[in-house]
């Protein structure tokens, strides 16, 4: 089986290459990301998934998308996902599939999760707002000190930089999480004299 073939395989090798691109050390990129050097060496050799939090931890630093991050990038002005064909990877939160891709122009990312039961919970923080929809089953979420219970057809919208978990209850679940990165604050415009 080839690096093409594998796909955890794939953002491994991706997440390694993209840091020596840029130059950095794994303490420069634990510094702008949050997520420990030992825990960054692991997800390049492939001795850990990376959380989907991670992922978008990640992207944001390097300013890409996550589907560029993870390999799945198209270039095109528009982005079809179709259903069964999105390219889904292992991760520690549970099988996930990219469901946009505009690349680095956008600011919102989408990724469809499949969560199951025996499934850790694990919180994460990352800039930006995230939004959770729940397609079936139902699932536990944490934002903050709160803990709410969905259910399919719920959503939860939350600062992401809140400390957050999902997690199912009593079965598989699928949810959408949409995260949308930072607008960067906007010059002030001056009148024309």
């Amino acid at each position: 089986m080839t690096v093409e073939d594998d796909p955890e395989t794939r953002v491994a090798v991706r997440l390694g290459e993209l840091r020596r691109e840029r130059g950095l050390t794994l303490s420069v990129l634990a510094e702008r990301t949050g997520i420990s050097a030992a825990h960054l060496s692991r997800m390049e050799k492939g001795e850990r998934q990376p959380s989907i939090g991670s992922l978008f931890q990640i992207a944001r630093a390097y300013g890409l998308s996550l589907g560029e991050l993870v390999g799945d990038e198209r270039a095109a002005g528009h982005h079809v996902v179709r259903g069964a064909g999105a390219p889904v990877h292992d991760g520690p939160d549970g099988p996930y599939a990219m469901m946009t891709g505009l690349g680095p122009r956008s600011a919102l990312e989408a990724v469809r999760l499949e969560l199951a039961a025996d499934r850790p919970r694990r919180a994460v923080t990352h800039a930006g707002e995230e939004w959770v929809y729940v397609v079936r089953g139902e699932v536990g979420a944490r934002v903050g000190g709160e803990e709410v219970t969905l259910a399919a057809g719920d959503a939860l919208h939350f600062d992401a930089a809140a400390r957050h978990a999902l997690w199912s209850r009593g079965g598989p679940a699928t949810v959408l999480i949409v995260s949308v990165a930072p607008t960067p604050p906007r010059p002030p415009h001056s009148a024309a004299l």
